[in-house]
């Protein structure tokens, strides 16, 4: 019996058995409502039944106060006696619905000529109350125990028949599951055990044991798997006799070609899995280079992994050319510096088989770049005193406090000013650049209202703005989030932003500060409207002396990028060519137990 077969049998056995158990549960369900409804039918008469009884005491009770109270005793028995007739004939109609054998007439027409009287002398005179209301209550009485008995021997029975009916219908149940269970897994088995045998077979086959055969005659698609699944592996046999000798050499050539390479080499697949390290990766791995979660246990490890979801992620290569893309990693004793280059590898149709990741040892250029940033430290700090004692020459001059100067002297010595102010400037921008570097400028985050941050910044710059009447106007929420940020840090990035903008801003132009959030953090925005900026400066524009030499220090945005982002945030500039300049940063959210700052506190 082919798959097909087997599984539609399995199922047509269960749709018999589940409108089996249906008909049956139905067939009960009805019976057992039919059942109750009797039961309503029988109390229902014993009721109304009682009740009557009751009303016919009532009746004789007040018929016996005809003989002593006169006509208005004789008015409320007359009354009662008309309810008790209508209660009489609702009895009488129920106990018919209940058992059709009980007859009641001769009482209801007996009871209708006790209404028919007219007058308490008739009464009196025919003894009605012991001829006539105390026989019909005595036989209406024997009538309702009639009632009750046939009712509780019907009750009886009832409960019987519902009893039987229960277990009857929990047996089929338990019966009808037992034989689900046992179709089901005569179903499954039957299908299972077929595709089981068939992948054991196929993973044989896929081993490398191409001699193995999967067994299944059916024609069902499964045979036809199994059929390819053979045929496929006669092919495979006959490839690997005639190109395993060529794709042995190819695989020799091509880890000859990985191990040769100098710079430490890792292939991965796309989850980070380690396949292959050069001689020099396993240097770097050190003992966890036989292990295929190299990189998850070795310190640094995790920089990489994320280099390599990221190439995976973008479907691109990822190399970092910054100091944040700088790996540092000992290796023995040494302590060395990589670049990470991590590029996403595929294989001739395109599909994705992992990643390749190279660590550029830049440990010679790092340690030139820290002198660098030593050699800028100790001159900026050596340079300031001398440029202090200059500064204050030249306001001694331009002050008159040296002596009267002709007007030739005098714009020299106010050139020379402007000259050495913008050299503070440049040292100034030096030092802040410089102690980032060495770490010896810490960063405080701190609770800061976006608002008031960008409502100071204005009001520091306003004047400057009113002078080459420039409109500086803040655009932001009051109300938007705090971020987490050094206050000083803060001030630095926006005073570098806005003055760098009103450098570029013609007369009559605008600077727009505004402040938008984000998820988890808060976009800052410094607009203008002023000439742009050429599109081959816009790669390098935060590169420290990009400046055109005609303005600005060359330093004031690279600065503004490294408190960016030792603050945990980015920065980035969208401009064009006489259409103006949008500068713009993040920074994060401030977390809901940051302490606050007590200016901001209140």
């Amino acid at each position: 019996m082919s798959l097909y077969k087997r599984l539609i049998t399995g199922c047509f056995l269960l749709v018999v058995l589940v409108t089996a158990v249906s008909f049956l549960v139905r067939d009960s369900f009805l019976k057992i409502a039919a059942l109750e409804s009797h039961v309503r039918v029988a109390e229902q008469s014993v009721s109304s039944m009682e009740a009557a009884q009751a009303a016919l005491a009532r009746e004789d009770i007040l018929a016996a106060e005809t003989t002593t109270q006169g006509e208005d005793a004789f008015l409320r028995f007359k009354q009662q006696a008309q309810i008790t007739q209508q209660l009489l004939l609702a009895a009488a109609r129920n106990a018919r619905n209940f058992d059709p054998a009980i007859q009641l007439d001769n009482l209801l027409q007996e009871h209708e000529k006790i209404i028919q009287r007219q007058s308490i002398a008739n009464m009196r005179i025919e003894n009605l109350r012991d001829r006539q209301i105390v026989r019909i209550e005595q036989q209406w009485s024997d009538a309702v125990q009639q009632i009750q008995a046939r009712r509780n021997i019907m009750v009886h029975g009832l409960h019987r028949r519902e009893d039987a009916l229960r277990a009857r219908l929990i047996t089929f149940c338990g019966l009808s599951i037992l034989a689900a269970l046992l179709i089901s897994i005569f179903t499954v088995t039957s299908l299972i055990l077929p595709l089981r045998r068939t992948a054991n077979s196929a993973q044989q086959i896929g081993g490398g044991d191409l001699q193995h055969r999967v067994e299944w005659r059916s024609s069902d698609d499964l045979g036809t798997i199994a059929a390819e699944i053979n045929r496929l592996a006669v092919r495979l046999r006959d490839l690997r006799e005639t190109e395993s000798g060529r794709r042995q050499m190819d695989q020799q050539l091509s880890d000859a070609v990985v191990q040769s390479i100098f710079e430490p080499v890792i292939v991965t697949d796309a989850k980070g899995h380690v396949l292959k390290l050069n001689r020099a990766a396993e240097e770097v791995l050190g003992e966890a280079s036989d292990d295929r979660n190299a990189l998850a246990n070795t310190p640094g490890g995790e920089r990489i992994l994320s280099a390599i979801r990221a190439a995976v992620s973008m479907q691109q290569a990822v190399t970092g050319e910054e100091e944040a893309a700088i790996l540092p990693m000992r290796i023995g004793e040494a302590e060395r510096s990589y670049r990470l280059r991590t590029t996403a590898m595929r294989d001739v149709h395109g599909r994705l088989l992992g990643a390749v990741t190279l660590l550029e040892d830049v440990t010679a250029l790092t340690e030139v770049d820290r002198f660098k940033t030593r050699f800028l430290n100790v001159a900026s700090q050596k340079l300031q005193e001398p440029l202090q004692h200059l500064r204050l020459a030249l306001y001694t001059l331009t002050r008159g406090f040296a002596g009267n100067l002709n007007e030739l002297q005098m714009d020299i010595a106010h050139r020379a000013e402007l000259e050495a102010e913008k050299l503070d400037d440049i040292m100034t921008d030096l030092m802040e650049v410089a102690e980032l570097d060495t770490g010896r400028r810490e960063l405080r985050a701190e609770k800061l209202r976006p608002y008031y941050a960008l409502q100071d910044a204005a009001a520091r710059h306003r004047a400057q703005a009113q002078a080459k009447e420039i409109r500086l106007t803040v655009k932001a929420f009051e109300d938007i989030p705090y971020i987490a940020a050094d206050r000083r840090a803060l001030r630095t990035i926006l005073d570098n932003l806005i003055l760098n903008a009103l450098r570029y801003t013609p007369k009559g132009g605008e600077i727009r500060l505004e402040a938008i959030e984000l998820p988890e953090r808060v976009q800052f925005f410094v607009v203008d409207n002023g000439r742009g900026i050429e599109a081959e400066r816009l790669p390098g524009i935060f590169d420290r002396f990009s400046g055109t030499g005609t303005a600005g220090t060359g330093m004031g945005l690279a600065l503004v990028r490294r408190l960016v982002e030792s603050q945990g945030g980015q920065v980035a500039v969208e401009s064009r060519l006489d259409h103006g300049s949008n500068f713009n940063f993040t920074l994060p959210l401030a977390m809901a137990n940051a302490s606050r700052h007590p200016v901001e506190a209140g």
